[in-house]
């Protein structure tokens, strides 16, 4: 009887260690949060945190698994409906930007991969380089998709990395400016004009509503 709340109470805390790691993390960077931060934001003792995850590097692993499946459940299906270029693409990155606001702080830790390769542990960083990786490849098949690219995987990843450098520049002017908004429109017309360019055809160009 008494194995089932000691279950619980520890499935709480291990939560409760997480969600505060996660949000020093995304704020500050992994190098700045310490294990006492953490301890002193969340209310347990450092004791506690080392017993669930033995290391710094295994909350930093444990976030990002967590943010990285929160984030990739909430985007769209890589199929993207529309009877042309432009509904595709205005479906498209609409749902980008929706999946984005929704989870900034996952998007924030993925920006970490320059600073945990030199910080953190092989499985942190592979960690990392797993969730880079995924989103290219949800963004890829998103925009071969959208553009008709299944011929022209080389077109589709330098479009989708496109798209994700642009999205992440937001998720960093979100650190100084909080109430920064992807801006789809330059974004639109941007992923149009690259397309058009590798000789993509995108039919007639119309403004987005």
């Amino acid at each position: 009887m008494t194995q089932a709340p000691a279950q619980d109470r520890g499935a709480r805390s291990r939560d409760a260690i997480l969600d505060t790691a996660g949000d020093l993390m995304s704020r500050y960077g992994y190098a700045a949060t310490s294990i006492s931060m953490i301890s002193t934001a969340c209310g347990l003792p450092v004791s506690s945190i080392y017993w669930h995850f033995r290391s710094k590097d295994g909350i930093y692993v444990a976030v990002l698994e967590r943010a990285r499946t929160a984030l990739l459940a909430a985007l769209p299906a890589a199929e993207v409906p529309g009877a042309d270029v432009a509904q595709r693409l205005d479906t498209f990155l609409t749902e980008v930007e929706g999946a984005f606001q929704r989870h900034p702080r996952g998007v924030r830790l993925l920006l970490g991969l320059g600073m945990v390769q030199q910080d953190a542990s092989a499985a942190a960083v592979a960690e990392v380089r797993l969730y880079r990786d995924e989103l290219v490849a949800w963004a890829r098949d998103s925009v071969s998709s959208v553009f008709a690219l299944r011929d022209r995987p080389e077109v589709a990843d330098e479009l989708a990395r496109f798209t994700l450098r642009m999205a992440s520049g937001t998720a960093v002017a979100r650190w100084f400016e909080p109430d920064t908004v992807l801006e789809t429109g330059p974004l639109r017309v941007a992923l149009l004009a690259l397309a058009a360019h590798h000789g993509v055809p995108v039919g007639e160009v119309r403004p987005s509503e």
